[in-house]
């Protein structure tokens, strides 16, 4: 169940959530850090749920020079007013068995919720490409009936994103397999829930799954350039300068523009001390 922040009733009508799901790489995660940290949002409570592991830790935004010490648990969800943008950050797996029960739970919950529309970001793992996948942009979208009403046009031929490609068989897809939007079907491996909940949501509620295919290690670059596209879609920044020439990519910016969380500088643990090879 959502449990909200001092008890108090929360209305999230008219929001927009975007919701990371676990998968290969954690890049959704690392993208919903750059985006809370940014946006400095607000966490207005957390996700209580058997399928979770649980977890508690050190707040992963709070400020280098922060005295105090705020703790965190394995799902919480922040918002931000401002930008009428809620986003829903898991940080731990799912207990085996358990992850369908958690779906059916989150799709109930969102449904309830009466979000505006629902960005659901994921990824997907390079090994298992198609051959028409493995060069050019790495990122891909799936669009619900309403989403593809409104804005599949603007996807394809202004932003120039590419749909995620059907496939008729697995394993060993040919080229020829790799069809249109009514072809074949949809297949994201390491993707998580992903998938499962778009398909649980398509049929009532305006959902877009965005992905990139990217390998297990440093996904840093992947993160940022998915934060790059929902941001360049939803206008939730605005930065002055962008990292390419094209003055239409409004929304595309550097690394060091974004707000680094102070928690990414344990990416691969801590550094050994160096007095012991004195």
């Amino acid at each position: 169940m959502f449990v909200p922040r001092d008890n108090k009733p929360i209305d999230f009508k008219g929001f927009t959530l975007i919701y990371p799901a676990l998968s290969v790489g954690n890049v959704a995660q690392l993208m919903a850090d750059l985006l809370i940290s940014t946006m400095t949002m607000h966490k207005v409570g957390y996700i209580q749920h058997p399928s979770l592991i649980p977890l508690v830790g050190n707040d992963p935004y709070a400020h280098p020079s922060a005295t105090t010490c705020k703790v965190v648990t394995c799902c919480e969800v922040y918002d931000s007013v401002e930008h009428n943008v809620v986003i829903v950050q898991q940080r731990s797996p799912f207990i085996k068995g358990r992850r369908n029960a958690y779906k059916k739970w989150l799709a109930q919950w969102i449904r309830e919720c009466g979000f505006s529309k629902v960005v659901i970001a994921t990824s997907s793992s390079a090994d298992e490409r198609l051959d028409t996948q493995i060069t050019g942009p790495q990122f891909r979208f799936v669009a619900s009936d309403k989403i593809e009403a409104d804005y599949g046009e603007m996807f394809r031929n202004f932003y120039e994103w590419d749909e995620l490609e059907r496939r008729q068989t697995f394993p060993a897809p040919s080229v020829l397999e790799a069809g249109d939007r009514g072809q074949g079907q949809l297949y994201i491996p390491g993707g998580g829930i992903a998938m499962a909940l778009f398909n649980d949501l398509c049929s009532d509620t305006p959902v877009v799954l965005l992905l990139m295919f990217c390998s297990e290690g440093d996904n840093i670059p992947e993160a940022i350039e998915l934060t790059n596209r929902i941001n360049r879609w939803l206008g939730l920044i605005l930065f002055h300068s962008r990292s390419i020439a094209d003055a239409s990519d409004v929304g595309v910016v550097k690394y060091t523009q974004w707000k680094i969380p102070v928690s990414w500088k344990l990416f691969f643990g801590s550094r050994f001390d160096q007095t012991l090879f004195h």
